[in-house]
């Protein structure tokens, strides 16, 4: 490629990858600060406030120009959807790191999913409203496979645990049942526990008058119940649990951080 030419192109990232042209850059970074600007509609007046108009207004911008991008709003709540849930499989994934066992690596991602709710709370907000019929049926089948496949990389972040416990044999499959089975399962008992319960941690002013004044203790014993209960071990020691999870919550709430101060680029234009 002549040097003339190099110069007008830019690499995507420093791992090399696809090449992109200043105005592709220009044309994918729009798309960043559109929900950039969204995003703190949404955060502090809620759905209602958040319109093609009042997004081109907080831009200084044409609508016309917020079209080029998404289709309607809905499309750009899906799309700081996906940024955030990106945002949670970074820090699932960095969680894996600091685990010495596949039962720690388990117990490292469940603390990190309240690490995310505590230092990203607006991301977990914004999940929790694009899960609603009115916004999810409006939205693009193009957006809305894009979210997918960000849970799903959550989801196998949590399966690849479970399957190198098993490799391990750190975890023994029964013979009633097969080893993808018994991943599912697994993955779905840990997701109820730990999203629903943070959910309702969240939103659910009443628990403390039920008498559940620390959730997330709750939370973290189920998990360990369920995981002690199909034989994951080693088996849950609640003082080892305690020192483990001590160490690794600030290096959560760091990388956390890290991550909220990036801009994601991973934006469709």
């Amino acid at each position: 490629m002549a040097e003339s030419t190099t110069h007008h192109l830019t690499r995507e990232n420093s791992g090399g990858g696809r090449v992109l042209t200043p105005k592709q850059l220009e044309i994918r970074n729009r798309g960043t600060r559109i929900l950039d600007a969204a995003f703190p509609l949404v955060r502090e007046h809620g759905l209602s406030a958040v319109s093609m108009e009042s997004i081109a207004r907080a831009m200084d911008c044409t609508r016309g120009t917020i079209y080029n991008h998404f289709s309607n709003k809905e499309d750009i709540l899906l799309a700081l959807a996906a940024r955030s849930v990106r945002r949670r499989m970074e820090l699932f994934r960095y969680a894996v790191t600091l685990g010495q066992d596949s039962r720690q690596c388990c117990a490292a991602i469940g603390i990190a999913a309240e690490v995310y709710v505590d230092c990203l709370p607006d991301d977990f907000s914004i999940e929790q409203i694009t899960r609603h019929d009115p916004v999810w049926q409006k939205t693009s089948q193009a957006r809305r496979k894009v979210l997918a496949e960000c849970e799903q990389q959550c989801i196998d972040c949590i399966s690849g645990v479970i399957s190198s416990a098993i490799r391990n044999g750190d975890l023994v499959v029964a013979k009633s049942v097969t080893q993808e089975t018994l991943v599912q399962r697994i993955v779905f008992g840990l997701w109820s526990l730990v999203y629903g319960g943070l959910v309702l941690e969240s939103t659910s002013p009443s628990l403390g008058m039920a008498g559940i004044s620390q959730p997330r203790v709750a939370i973290r014993r189920n998990c360990n119940a369920l995981l002690d209960d199909i034989g994951w071990r080693p088996l849950f020691d609640p003082s080892a649990y305690q020192k483990y999870v001590s160490s690794i919550t600030p290096k959560l709430r760091r990388q956390a951080k890290s991550i909220q101060k990036r801009t994601s680029q991973e934006v469709s234009a």
